[in-house]
């Protein structure tokens, strides 16, 4: 502006003033527009997505779901036809009846029931996934389900009028209480059941299975009715004599399935009469320790010893490391044994970091500082014992030899002595030189 002024003369100084002027006017309404406005809304922040955040994010993480809070007043556009009880591992009875004692070694935690018409939806929330699956396993058991084409959750499992799966750390089981309940109701069971595993979440999440069932031989379709078991009092509902052999001390677990055998009328060429032959059971107990392999062992074998021969010959006891292996109800021994020798007790030693690492504690000044005191102290308590007893017994040494000492001295020297005064006058022919009687 400077410039153009000086060329134009007066008139462009005239201009150039005018320009300024509605410059500053511009500048003033700006400022104070953005003033009155304050901060940019939080509206306005959302729609700058290229804008970095200031601030470090927070991530909220949701805590576990109680049970009744998967049972809502409507599930599956059915509606409640009760409340909503909830169980504490105390009170399992009231729902499970005698299967109380298995359900507490699955590590239950809460448990809710509820009924939506005729349907009675119980769930059951476990310590973590690996205790939901074991608890799943048990009570497809007792009931008698089979899997279904369509599972629902991780793993589902159905018989006439019931239906129990599996998610997570939890486990629903719905039932049909109507007066003829089969196949009917197992579509608005599946519906149900759905409404439940999608209330627990965790869709996308990877299915976990105890890591024991990979030690079991054979391909996994080779292998029915797996069962894992947590403690003595479910395993007992499955294997004879299981409360008495195995006590899982330490935490045991243990894995049980059942291997096919060749049928005798696949054998005789498709004879009709003749059917086909009982599944073999085989039960793999992992203990945590080799001192409780070894007791665990010793038990196993005292229980088999006292049964009857024929049982025992149907019956193989081994030890693999830390597993224990039985083997029964087969019909070739042979066989059966391969089976028993196929289980390997696999195991990695790895360093959990590396050993010449600098250690990051925030409480070494204070361990150095603890020991130091502690050495110092033992020292001093060692000094103080030596200088009291080496007192004490010199002390008593001194004492020992003045005395033996004083027991040995005597004003004669220990010799006889020779009294001569009466023999002076007789010898010397003086008188006597000493005063006294005659």
């Amino acid at each position: 502006f400077a410039h153009a002024s000086e060329r134009e003369g007066p008139e462009g100084t005239r201009r150039m003033n005018q320009k300024v002027k509605v410059l500053a006017l511009r500048m003033l309404g700006a400022m104070t527009a953005l003033s009155l406005a304050g901060p940019p809304t939080l509206q306005a922040q959302e729609k700058d997505t290229s804008r970095k955040p200031q601030a470090a994010e927070v991530i909220l993480v949701r805590g576990p779901i109680a049970p009744a809070q998967l049972l809502p007043d409507k599930v599956g556009g059915l509606k409640a036809t009760s409340e909503a009880k909830e169980y504490h591992p105390d009170s399992l009875a009231d729902l499970v009846g005698e299967r109380a004692a298995a359900f507490r070694e699955y590590r239950v935690l809460a448990a809710a029931s509820r009924l939506y018409g005729t349907t009675r939806v119980d769930v059951f929330q476990t310590q973590n996934v690996f205790a939901a699956f074991g608890l799943f396993t048990y009570d497809c058991g007792m009931i008698g389900a089979k899997t279904g084409d369509k599972a629902v959750g991780s793993d589902s499992a159905s018989s006439p009028g019931q239906l129990i799966f599996w998610k997570d750390k939890y486990v629903a089981r719905l039932s049909d209480s109507g007066k003829r309940p089969g196949v009917a109701s197992q579509p608005l069971l599946v519906s149900l059941a759905s409404s439940v595993a999608a209330a627990i979440g965790n869709g996308d999440a990877n299915v976990l299975r105890p890591p024991l069932l990979e030690s079991l031989p054979g391909e996994p379709g080779a292998r029915r009715s797996e069962r894992y078991f947590l403690g003595a009092e479910s395993l007992s509902a499955f294997v004879g004599g299981g409360r008495e052999m195995f006590n899982f001390a330490g935490r045991a677990e243990a894995v049980r399935a059942e291997y096919a055998q060749d049928s005798a009328q696949a054998s005789a060429g498709g004879s009709p009469g003749i059917q086909p032959r009982t599944p073999m059971k085989l039960l793999i107990l992992e203990c945590h320790t080799p001192q409780f392999a070894t007791d665990a062992l010793a038990r196993a074998t005292e229980y088999i010893e006292s049964l009857p021969e024929d049982q025992k010959r149907r019956t193989i006891l081994k030890r693999e490391g830390n597993y224990i292996v039985e083997a029964t109800g087969f019909d070739n021994r042979e066989s059966a044994q391969q089976l028993v020798d196929s289980v390997k007790y696999t195991y990695t030693v790895k360093w959990l970091r590396n050993p010449l690492w600098p250690t990051n504690d925030p409480w070494r000044a204070q361990k150095v500082a603890q020991v130091l005191v502690s050495t110092f102290a033992l020292l001093g308590i060692l000094l103080l014992a030596v200088l009291v007893v080496g007192g004490t017994v010199g002390s008593l040494v001194f004492l020992k030899r003045r005395k033996q000492q004083l027991e040995v001295f005597s004003d004669a020297g220990g010799m006889l002595r020779l009294e001569l005064d009466p023999f002076e006058k007789a010898i010397l022919g003086l008188p006597s030189a000493r005063g006294g009687d005659e």
